[in-house]
């Protein structure tokens, strides 16, 4: 598992914007969009595994940041 915190999730959310091009506020609206298109998706698949992690709430992108990264395994 890997250790985050709030600071951490604050310097993801600054370093995807800076990717991305856009500003801090414009990238986190940019991941609640996503969550909005996943909880709207006719797939049933990945309405099914954003229940699995969030329940049936709808998660901020700063929740959501810290959830997925907590429970990804990376297989090497």
């Amino acid at each position: 598992m890997i250790g985050i915190n709030r600071k951490d999730i604050q310097a993801i959310l600054k370093a995807g914007a800076k990717a991305k091009g856009m500003s801090t506020s414009e990238f986190k609206a940019d991941i609640q969009a996503t969550i909005d298109n996943i909880i709207n998706s006719s797939d049933i698949e990945e309405q099914k595994r954003f229940k699995q992690y969030f329940g049936n709430r709808i998660s901020t992108p700063e929740e959501y940041i810290y959830t997925i990264t907590k429970k990804t395994t990376i297989k090497f």
